[in-house]
């Protein structure tokens, strides 16, 4: 018996063997399904849309916007300054219009507050989509920080916009949405300034067919105190200082405006 009791053994271990060993092969060699594999290997890639408006250069490379700290009274060039700005064009895609804009969230009415160390974060060059909606063909927007002979600050803010015609230009929305704001002032040239107290926060007019901005911004330390003057009340320049820096970018931001983009 001991014989045949060993055969059976052996009979019976080849066949678990050879169960367990097929099933091992079919389960190697079994295809997966589309329907079983992760979404992320099911996925198309998605394009995204084509931007408003796209990069066209470093505004720095056109225009020397701390030139413009020369001609602005009590502020000393040779004390510091730093400066950026950036240039764009119309894109192939759409553009937000004004009047899907929140009502008063279009422009601001008061100076933005500007941190000495991350300017760009109150005035950047970012493309200003409604006025691309508007019919504006480009845009040039930088920033420039200065300070005096007594180690006050100033932040000056400076955008321009070109337009297919004058018409366009002098329809700009910027100039109807810095009109609504509650201290602004139009002259019949179609100048907008919007005050805080005395001094002018930011300051809009047309020149042909380009809109110019002046804005001004309220310098803070890293640490949030005022860096601003002690000699206004609202730390911003004064209306002759701001009218010479207006003065001085309608001429070279124009000039800007006619140099063709570096990019792309």
């Amino acid at each position: 018996m001991r014989p045949l009791r060993l055969v059976l053994v052996l009979l019976t271990s080849i066949a678990l063997t050879g169960c367990v060993s097929t099933a091992s092969l079919e389960s190697r060699q079994t295809p997966m399904l589309d329907a079983e594999r992760p979404p992320a290997e099911q996925a198309e890639a998605v394009t995204d849309p084509p931007p408003c408006a796209e990069w066209a250069g470093d505004l720095t490379e056109v225009v020397s916007l701390e030139e413009v700290l020369e001609v602005i009274e009590g502020v000393d060039p040779m004390a510091g300054w730093s400066a950026s700005g950036d240039d764009r064009v119309r894109g192939d895609g759409a553009c937000a219009p004004v009047s899907s804009q929140p009502v008063g969230t279009v422009e601001a009415c008061a100076a933005p507050t500007a941190p000495l160390d991350d300017v760009t974060r109150a005035l950047s060059g970012a493309s200003v989509d409604y006025m691309f909606a508007g019919g504006a063909q480009r845009q040039i927007a930088g920033w420039v920080s200065g300070r005096t002979s007594g180690e006050e600050s100033i932040v000056l803010g400076m955008l321009a916009w070109r337009f297919a015609t004058p018409s366009e230009a002098r329809d700009a929305p910027i100039l109807d949405a810095l009109a609504a704001c509650p201290e602004a002032q139009t002259g019949d040239d179609g100048r907008v300034r919007v005050f805080e107290g005395a001094e002018p926060a930011v300051v809009a007019s047309v020149k042909g067919r380009d809109v110019f901005v002046v804005r001004s911004a309220r310098p803070v330390t890293p640490e949030g105190e005022n860096a601003g003057l002690t000699s206004t009340a609202s730390t911003l320049l004064p209306t002759a200082p701001v009218a010479a820096a207006e003065e001085w970018w309608r001429t070279q931001g124009e000039t800007a405006l006619d140099v063709e983009p570096t990019e792309p």
